[in-house]
């Protein structure tokens, strides 16, 4: 069995989701610009999926 990731969910998910993590496991090095910065990357490399999940259906 193989999961799908479906970007049109992850993508909008993905700095909230960041932010939870980080004010969670690195309260004292949580910064919103810290965060901000991640979930930029995140959001970057999931766009780099796109083409590629829409030939599959999805990414795995």
């Amino acid at each position: 069995m193989s999961a799908v990731l479906d970007l049109d969910k992850a993508i909008p998910a993905t700095p909230a989701a960041v932010h939870q993590a980080l004010r969670k496991t690195m309260p004292g090095r949580y910064t919103p610009e810290l965060a901000d910065r991640i979930a930029a990357d995140i959001v970057a490399r999931f766009d780099q999926l796109r083409p590629l999940a829409g030939q599959n259906g999805g990414t795995q």
